[in-house]
């Protein structure tokens, strides 16, 4: 039998060959054809760094012989972790004309990984930059050599230490004995339910077939110009055509470090990109951007799109948002890739994944049983080809699984065939959960929950999931009992499990349903993690409430129809909150949570307040979230910026109002691109709020009011001016003592009674463009206002991002002023510095409990209200182990409401405004139970308390302010909300003086 298989591979070897997918080359001796070809072309952009065919080709020459100087040789694997940049492309084309193989780790991968890649692949070298995105390699690429023997030589791009810099790794060119084009010429990573990701050996010869082949489908030619964005370790962005592919043809390739928006549509217009790469949530992001960036994307010809399936609604906006074509691509890294043709008809681009590159790529599609389904039926997709490996590189036992005796790699993709022959992807029917974005072995939670003492056995599942894509779902057959799911969260997290790897759902079963083959049929457990819980008896184990759901679609604006229904009645508490795509409202409180200086507590009708302490208070509302015992909750509210005190160890006066106050709601609308989300916790109370939704949807359009009376408006600016003054006159010469280098000094000026807040809201909406807007009213408190920026921004899958702002000048009476006072900003040498200085903690900040932190954006100036700001976004990704609440600590308070250094800040705030500043630069936010979370800087905002209404603003102070020029910006900042007040007629009162 073993000599019938051996003897059918060499046959399709030879075809292959005959066929000619075997060219004779190398990849390193293909990059020396292509400089003969095209020379002095450039063929690579990164950064500063413009290198043509003749350089790189020269550079892989001297960087392959320092390699052969440290003793590197062919078939030695060295592990390569570099960023998208020109050292990438140089070493890679260095170990390729050695003969020695690379393999392609991504930047964003640590010690676990790198440490499992060099257990299974025995590197002799490791190659990593010192530091990108602000992580340092150095630790952890010592860490890992002390246990790895084989591991003999550490090559950091960049400050090397006691290590070698790979600028070093330099020699003059010689001969080298040269690698055969059926060797391997690279590993690649496959993800995998371990945990630990498979080597994919692919040769020389199939991999340059890979590549080009793929460049002659997408009709690329030497005017091609490739903006690499995803990590170029990935095999998309590598060869499919990518980087590879684009050399082949005489090309221009560009580096982009990150796929951000803001630096890759910078790097399109500056470099005339004509193509590029993306996965789906990255478009979206681009797409997103796309609503208010005008930067000019005219030669992007191209936006492939992979990794992942893209939802027809979101290709539909790609021509129009980005002007450009659209491919999809499906594949994988062991072979296999289907795209949709440039001449498709736009409804094959959009309902499909393409086709075969190949003609003798074998496509067959079957059942659980093994056998061929009928024609347009959903099966796994097993394949054979000439790229497409015949076995994984050290793993025999994964082998036996992964392929067939006839030499078919079995995808584990669910996909049907239409019948003009193009793929359709389903799903997948390996155990892994792709959670928003995160590929997450299902193995890596089974382990650790089967530990758990109330547990007898137990299979995780994916289950799809409007908001995350995929959730993952504990199905737990029980002892005596089934633990809850903040039971089962708590117990993995203390085991060191992150959040999201932690399970979303719990499902309880008496026995495992089996498949006719006698295997534990998944399918049917996903289909009753889809069922209402009620139908499973999920209530008698203790498992979250579920909210009951419907969507409409609405026609008028989402304000209006948020404010609605703040007045119809459902509930006394509310919170309004608006995203850049989303409108939010949280009506009546279901569960309660709040926080002290010494412990959180949660709170639900009926029941006996629950209470969490842990000698770090974020921990103890850590903890408090898990014990929410509500599916896919979401919970609002407040921070109030006295919270501040705590994180900083500053004492904290008593208080009759929680520091932070947060309710889970009976009531929630979400509304977006014209269609409402509606969940009741009560089903019988669902129809209800669809009514109060369908009534605000009827009402007519109301017409805005008339603005603020002007000497209204000019008696609140000027109220306790001098006073102001003197205060800022006595932090400047604290500042001038250097005890500290900034502080935010505001200003308290009560309104008339009779403040209309809802419609003020809605008149300052109308007229200003902040980066967040709230509406909230707990108990008798009440804030609206028009946030300039996020404190924190934290996703389900762990980003996390800020956006400080500092430096300030008026928008001006017309463009011609702006444009004035906007150069004047950016030239203004007392802005810029408070600017930069803000920036650099918020920066060290992030980079205590992120991986990677950097800034993605810095002093572009933004547009909010009747102000422009200097703007910086600073990003990172949080560290194993850490959560939401870990980055609301490190950030809170913004840094451009306190000071620097904060705690000095926060202590002199206290000296000199003498009062709680309250929710006054604390935040809004809203948080929920798959991690992620949103805080909006509290600016803006006029506050209401029993019978009182007042307004809030300050101004930053450095050693070069004066008291003048921060009165003045107090006044500037007041505009975005004075002339937008909406009082009763009968209240308004005019004086030099408001009280």
């Amino acid at each position: 039998m073993m000599d019938t298989r051996h003897h059918e591979a060499d046959a399709l070897e030879q075809h292959y060959a005959r066929q000619g997918y075997r060219q004779p080359h190398t990849l390193g001796q293909l990059l020396r054809q292509w400089a003969a070809q095209h020379g002095e072309a450039t063929a690579l952009v990164a950064g500063t760094t413009r290198l043509s065919y003749a350089q790189l080709d020269l550079k892989a020459d001297r960087m392959a012989a320092g390699f052969a100087r440290l003793g590197v040789a062919r078939g030695d694997r060295v592990l390569l972790q570099l960023p998208n940049d020109a050292a990438f492309v140089v070493c890679l084309f260095a170990l390729l004309r050695l003969g020695a193989w690379p393999i392609m780790a991504m930047p964003a991968h640590r010690e676990k990984d790198v440490a499992a890649l060099c257990q299974l692949a025995e590197p002799v070298a490791y190659v990593a930059p010192r530091t990108f995105l602000g992580f340092d390699y150095l630790p952890l690429a010592e860490r890992v050599k002390r246990s790895q023997p084989a591991l003999r030589h550490i090559v950091f791009d960049g400050d090397a230490g006691p290590w070698t810099a790979l600028a070093a790794v330099d020699e003059t060119p010689r001969e080298l004995p040269a690698p055969a084009h059926t060797d391997t010429a690279l590993l690649l990573l496959s993800g995998g339910t371990t945990g630990t990701p498979k080597l994919i050996p692919r040769s020389h010869a199939d991999y340059a077939y890979n590549a080009i082949a793929s460049a002659r489908l997408c009709g690329l030619s030497r005017d091609a110009v490739y903006l690499a964005a995803l990590p170029a370790a990935h095999n998309f962005p590598l060869a499919c055509p990518g980087i590879l592919g684009t050399l082949s043809v005489g090309g221009r390739v560009v580096m982009a470090k990150t796929p951000s928006s803001d630096e890759a549509f910078a790097l399109i217009h500056a470099e005339g990109v004509s193509f590029t790469a993306l996965v789906p949530p990255l478009v979206a992001l681009w797409l997103e951007a796309r609503e208010w960036d005008r930067t000019d994307l005219s030669s992007l010809d191209l936006l492939q799109v992979g990794g992942a399936r893209l939802a027809p609604e979101l290709a539909a906006r790609i021509p129009p948002a980005l002007g450009c074509r659209l491919q999809q691509v499906f594949g994988m890294a062991e072979g296999l890739l289907c795209y949709t043709h440039l001449d498709d008809p736009w409804e094959t681009v959009v309902q499909t994944q393409g086709r075969p590159l190949c003609a003798d790529d074998e496509v067959r599609i079957v059942g659980a049983d093994g056998r061929p389904v009928a024609a347009g039926e959903v099966g796994e997709l097993q394949v054979r080809g000439p790229y497409t490996i015949r076995g994984y590189y050290r793993a025999p036992e994964q082998n036996a699984r992964s392929f067939t005796a006839e030499g078919f790699y079995c995808s584990g993709d669910l996909v049907r065939l239409t019948a003009e022959g193009n793929i359709v992807v389903e799903g997948r029917v390996k155990e892994q959960i792709n959670r928003a974005g995160e590929k997450i072995g299902a193995a890596e939670i089974e382990r650790p929950l089967s530990t758990h003492p109330d547990v007898e056995s137990c299979v995780v599942v994916a289950v799809p999931d409007e908001r995350l894509g995929e959730r993952s779902c504990a199905v737990v057959i029980g002892r005596e009992r089934v633990p809850t799911l903040a039971e089962l969260q708590r117990h993995l997290g203390a085991l060191g499990l992150p959040r999201y790897k932690q399970p979303d759902q719990v499902l309880a079963v008496p026995a495992w349903p089996l498949t006719t083959v006698g295997k534990i049929d998944t399918q049917r457990l996903v289909a009753l993690a889809l069922r209402p819980p009620a139908a499973e008896h999920e209530a008698a184990i203790g498992a979250p409430r579920p909210y009951a759901e419907c969507r409409v679609e609405v026609e008028r604006a989402p304000i209006d129809l948020c404010l609605a229904l703040a007045r119809a009645g459902l509930a006394d508490d509310y919170t309004i909150y608006e995203q850049p795509d989303e409108w939010s409202i949280g009506l009546g409180r279901l569960v309660t949570l709040g926080a002290d200086a010494g412990q959180a507590w949660l709170t639900r009708a009926g029941q006996a307040r629950q209470t969490f302490r842990r000698a770090r208070l974020v921990d103890a509302i850590a903890a408090a979230t898990q014990a929410i015992d509500v599916l896919d909750w979401r919970a609002y509210g407040v921070a109030r910026f006295e919270l501040s005190r705590v994180f900083h160890g500053l004492n904290v006066q008593a208080q009759e109002d929680p520091l932070l106050e947060l309710f889970v709601p009976e009531y929630e609308v979400r509304i977006r691109h014209g269609e409402a989300l509606l969940r009741a916790i009560d089903p019988a109370a669902l129809p209800r709020l669809q009514a109060a939704l369908a009534q605000a949807d009827r009402q007519a359009e109301r017409g805005m009011p008339a603005p603020a009376d002007a000497a209204l408006v000019d008696s609140l600016r000027r109220h306790q001016q001098e006073a102001y003054k003197t205060r800022v006159s006595g932090a400047v010469a604290d500042i001038s003592a250097r005890r500290y280098q900034k502080v935010i000094l505001s200003r308290r000026i009560p309104l008339p009674a009779g403040v209309d807040l809802p419609e003020t809201y809605r008149c300052g909406r109308a007229r200003n463009t902040p980066a967040r807007s709230y509406l909230v009213q707990l108990g008798d408190l009440r804030v609206a206002g028009f946030s300039p920026e996020t404190v924190v921004e934290v996703s389900a899958d762990g980003r996390v991002s800020t956006q400080p702002l500092a430096g300030t000048r008026a928008l001006g009476a017309n463009r011609e002023e702006e444009a004035r006072l906007r150069e004047e900003l950016l030239c203004d040498a007392k802005e810029v510095a408070e600017h930069a200085v803000s920036v650099k903690l918020a920066h060290d900040e992030l980079a205590s409990v992120c991986d990677d932190p950097g800034v993605s954006e810095f002093m572009t100036v933004s547009r909010r209200g009747s102000v422009q700001h200097l703007a910086s976004r600073v990003q990172g990704r949080l560290r194993e182990g850490r959560h939401a609440w870990d980055a609301f600590e490190a950030l809170f308070p913004a840094v451009t409401a306190s000071g620097i250094p904060k705690r000095a800040g926060i202590d002199a705030i206290h000296r000199y405004e003498g009062t709680p500043r309250g929710c006054y630069s604390g935040c809004v936010l809203i948080v929920d139970s798959h991690g992620a979370m949103d805080a909006a800087l509290v600016l803006r905002s006029i506050y209401q308390r029993g019978g009182e209404s007042w307004l809030q603003v300050g101004a930053g102070l450095v050693a070069q302010s004066t008291p003048e020029r921060e009165l003045e910006e107090t006044n500037e900042k007041l505009g975005c909300v004075i002339k937008h007040l909406v009082l009763s007629p009968a209240k308004v009162a005019v004086g030099t003086e408001v009280v």
